[in-house]
This record gives structure tokens, sequence and C-alpha cells, in this order.
């Protein structure tokens, strides 16, 4: 079985019924879990999923235990995350822009490797959910998502609000259109479970409308991208008769994970410094969008193999 965190397992459909079940009793409580359940989702599962894609590139590229392997990989894996960094600084649109486009992508090819039949249109259907879950976490709540946006694009927060398009009628589109397209999925046999996919499909899209954007995307972040992806590592190491516990994953990743924590520790500190105006959710998501993209390197080619 494939990419087993899409499947409606009981710990996301526990905790997601859950919290939307607070969302619609007890509002004001759950305003107060928000920033606790982003920090876990991110910095206890989030972070760490990407961070044995050095052990990754090893066993995908064929890399040997050697000085010029390891500097290779280290290296260009380095340079990519600069780049990515130089574009925040100097060009924070195209940062965004960019950021939201491999998010679509990786989240989307993530999520759709299980639910596909091999004749289906792949790449559309990455394409369709990856903007299912960008849009929503954009547009369905707009007073909590845009001066995030617009800090990190460092624009005029009144500026960017009358630049985008009307957030209810964006979520209305999305929702419609994805509705439609997994009808005709259906009828054109794209899943392998029809009834898997239109109920994790509602059930994301009912987490994130529900109980907003930022506990929304930690949710699906921690318990249908993160750990889902550490169980794609796991039956990658098993196809190649290795073990990958949670216990050996959470050794191999703690340094990494440590290094990524440093780092968002020092851009805090000089956005300190030069008293810039960003806040700590802002840094954070720059954070993540700096290792996303050559993590994404490593998950495209292990979705292609397994």
């Amino acid at each position: 079985m494939r990419h087993s965190s899409v499947q409606l397992n009981r710990l996301a459909v526990t905790t997601s019924l859950v919290l939307i079940g607070i969302a619609l009793c007890l509002p004001d409580f759950l305003n107060q879990l928000t920033l606790p359940i982003l920090l876990l989702s991110v910095f206890i599962i989030g972070i760490p999923h990407g961070a044995i894609d050095h052990i990754m590139a090893t066993e995908l590229y064929g890399l040997k235990n050697s000085l010029k392997d390891h500097l290779l990989f280290y290296a260009s894996y380095l340079f990519i995350m600069l780049i990515i960094a130089v574009l925040w600084i100097y060009a924070p649109v195209a940062g965004m822009t960019l950021f939201l486009l491999i998010s679509i992508y990786h989240f989307g090819q993530a999520d759709m490797e299980d639910f596909l039949n091999s004749s289906a249109p792949s790449y559309l259907w990455y394409i369709l959910r990856g903007v299912l879950i960008i849009g929503l976490i954009v547009f369905s709540s707009p007073t909590t998502t845009y001066p995030i946006i617009s800090e990190a694009m460092r624009m005029d927060l009144m500026a960017f609000e009358d630049f985008m398009p009307d957030a209810s009628l964006s979520v209305l589109i999305l929702l419609s259109l994805y509705a439609a397209f997994t009808l005709w999925g259906i009828f054109k046999k794209h899943f392998k479970q029809n009834l898997r996919f239109v109920a994790d499909s509602t059930l994301l899209a009912g987490l994130i409308i529900i109980t907003g954007p930022l506990i929304g995307f930690a949710v699906y972040f921690a318990l249908w991208h993160s750990i889902g992806h550490v169980n794609e590592m796991k039956e990658f190491f098993e196809s190649k008769r290795k073990s990958l516990s949670f216990v050996e994953f959470y050794k191999k990743a703690t340094p990494f994970t440590l290094v990524s924590l440093f780092g968002l520790l020092m851009l805090y500190g000089i956005n300190q410094f030069l008293q810039l105006e960003g806040e700590f959710i802002t840094l954070m998501f720059i954070l993540i969008s700096v290792l996303t993209l050559p993590h994404l390197f490593i998950a495209d080619k292990m979705y292609r193999e397994v």
C-alpha cells in the first residue's frame, strides 16, 4: 500500500473530528490552541520528516560513503537552499510565488500517490489536489492568512487585500471545481477506491475551513503529509531489505532537525536585531519554504522508484 498517510486512518480522523467539534462548540478555546498545535506539528514531525534526506539520497542516487559524494550532496542541497533564501531577501514576491507552486506540486504528489490508478493523469491530479489544499489555506480565513503572506512578501496589507480576489467566492470555486473533477475521475475510474478518496477530500476540506487555516495546515502537515512521508520512506527501505522504525527515524533525523531549529532561531534573532517587521509564524513559514525545494527533489525521486 503506497503512502498510507492519505488513508482515513484513525489518528487523522479522530484528531480532525475532535478539532472540528471544538471549533464548532468552543471556538475561543480552539484559538488559544492554534500556536501550540502549529508548533508541535512543524517541530515534532514536520521538519524531521525531511531531516534524513541525506540518507535517502544515498539510497536513491547510489552515493558512496566517501568524502567526495558527501560533499557533493551537501553542497547541492545547501546551494538550493541558499538560492531560495536569497530570493526571499531580494525578491520576496517571487519567493512566495515559488513556495506556493512548490507546495502545490509536493503536497499534491504525496497525497495522490496512493489514490490513483496507473491509467490516471497523475500530474493533473497532483495539481488539483495541491491547489485545493493551498487554495483553502490561503482563502478560508483571509483575516488570518493575508497578514502572514503580505508580511512575508513585504507588501502593504491593504494593497495586498485589494490585489487578491474575493475569498469566499474563491473557496466556492475551488470546492466546485474539485468536486466536478472528482466526479469526472470517478467516471473515468482514476481512483483505486472512490469512497475513500471522496471521504478523505471531504474531511481535509472541512478541517481547513472549519478549524481555520493554521490549525488545518498543522494537522494536514503532520497527520497527512509528514507521517505519510515517513511511512513511505519506511516502505522504501523495506524494499531495499533494510529497516526504518519510527525510533530509528527520529535518531537519524535529530541532527538536522536541530540544525533547522537553530536556523529558525538565527533568523528570528537577525529579524529582531535589524528591527524588521517579520513575526515568528511568518519566519517559520519562510524557513519551511527554504527547506522544501531540495526536499522535493528527494521526495520526487523516491515516489518514482517505490
